[in-house]
């Protein structure tokens, strides 16, 4: 199966995705091309689910394990088999931070689909729910993992090879860890989910997995998990720029905005290794920032991000209607600040060659880092996933930068700079579903902001 993005807004159900062609073939079918027979196992996890969207799989006698964000308040078990009547069906909710007021969300998008000859791994930002595949626009990455003969090992890499970051590798070792990380305390993945990963080969990934999990992090720990992920994998020699000076602009498209500032714009930058901002510019007082001054370091910080974000008028006017907008959040204590980035935001458009992505709400969270001139070469940066763009999802320094605090839980994809690599990201930023490169917020516009018009409906 080939590797790539795929805008999900013209499906009309998960049902529909039985009949649809996407990248090697429908994602519930295998080789047979039909699910009743094919599809023996399902992990599946979600910010939110509805039944009716998953009853197909149940009754086509597939084993189905939905891993759930799990509400602040419940205190029932964490483990529910048999779930919905259905003996096939297990619930699941994965551990949080429960020391914290405020837990964080299970925010990841990954399906484990298991045929009988290999596994279908994918990853998007669509949750469990009709909206997302009859509304809203998502994305998905999609890769199948053969099943292994007996006896068969993994490839032995040449002397020149070992050098290069080894990504099939990295993925395996990742999606294992990742996966028995969000287990319920007590529960194996292989026992609980009737998948083994030691089953497959993984082989030919062209990405870079990155997840989020809740708590705080230091030393080679930290490096696991948020954008300090992006600083370890970006780091790399084989991921490095090949024209490091050159100045970059960070585009990110996102749904939901927590506490941005330009002092988080650099500690993202920093971590992306770009326009020379590095980790201990982020400690107060010191570095580049310090040197520039705040008000000229804000500025500079904020004519090197693009934050897509939809406007109000584009909601009210173009979209399905505000009271779809659900997944959509941005608070007005936040955009009232004066610190908050507002020179940084730019508007969420449909692409001028593609009618069918107007009015399209979004629900795709994705960033591109690229020339200043929104060119893109081998030293583009391309990730999408779950990651929104916020602290809480990505994590933020603490203690000088010593230390991460993460609250939710998130999973994605990364496109690292790498030589060859051009014509593929450009065919990825042509799939997007919206305008690029994005255009600024003009005077008279002003961001969705669901608390100032009171639109209740429809929520993520």
């Amino acid at each position: 199966a080939e590797d790539g993005i795929r805008d999900a807004q013209e499906s009309r159900g998960l049902g529909d995705v039985y009949k649809r062609q996407v990248h090697g073939g429908d994602l519930l079918k295998g080789s047979n091309q039909n699910p009743e027979r094919d599809l023996q196992v399902a992990f599946m996890t979600t910010f939110g689910y509805e039944m009716d969207l998953l009853e197909p799989i149940l009754k086509a006698k597939c084993h189905l394990t939905i891993a759930n964000d799990m509400d602040q308040n419940y205190r029932g078990p964490m483990v529910q088999k048999g779930y919905y009547g259905y003996p096939n069906c297990t619930l699941i909710y994965p551990p949080k931070d429960a020391s914290r007021n405020f837990m964080g969300a299970f925010h990841p998008k990954l399906w484990l689909l298991k045929f009988p000859e290999f596994l279908r791994v994918v990853i998007s930002s669509g949750n469990l729910t009709v909206g997302d595949w009859t509304v809203w626009s998502n994305c998905m990455w999609i890769h199948d993992c053969k099943l292994k003969k007996k006896g068969e090992e993994a490839k032995k890499r040449s002397e020149e090879e070992s050098k290069e970051f080894d990504r099939d590798k990295d993925f395996e070792e990742y999606l294992k860890f990742y996966v028995q990380a969000i287990m319920p305390k007590g529960n194996k993945y292989q026992e609980l989910l009737k998948i083994d990963l030691d089953d497959y080969v993984f082989e030919n990934i062209d990405i870079v997995l990155v997840g989020s999990l809740p708590g705080r992090f230091m030393g080679k720990e930290m490096l696991r998990y948020g954008h300090p992920r992006l600083l370890d994998v970006l780091g790399h020699p084989s991921h490095r720029m090949t024209n490091q000076g050159k100045p970059k602009v960070l585009v990110y498209q996102t749904t939901s905005i927590g506490a941005l500032s330009p002092d988080y714009f650099k500690e993202f930058l920093a971590s992306l290794r770009v326009n020379g901002w590095k980790v201990t510019d982020c400690i107060k007082g010191r570095g580049k920032a310090a040197k520039a001054g705040g008000a000229e370091a804000a500025a500079l910080l904020n004519k090197s991000v693009y934050v897509i974000y939809p406007t109000k008028s584009y909601i009210q006017e173009e979209s399905i209607g505000p009271e779809f907008s659900g997944c959509l959040l941005l608070a007005s204590k936040n955009w009232d600040k004066d610190t908050f980035p507002k020179k940084s935001f730019s508007k969420y458009e449909g692409k001028e060659d593609y009618a069918f992505s107007h009015g399209a709400i979004p629900h795709l969270k994705v960033f591109v880092v690229c020339n200043e001139d929104f060119s893109v070469d081998d030293d583009t940066i391309i990730y999408y996933g779950s990651h929104n763009f916020s602290p809480a999802a990505w994590g933020k320094y603490e203690k000088d930068c010593t230390q991460t605090n993460i609250y939710n839980s998130e999973l994605g994809v990364l496109h690292p700079p790498r030589v060859g690599s051009k014509s593929m990201k450009e065919k990825i930023i042509g799939d997007l579903p919206f305008r690029f490169p994005p255009r600024r917020y003009e005077t008279s516009d002003s961001p969705w902001i669901r608390d100032k018009v009171g639109v209740h409906e429809f929520e993520e």
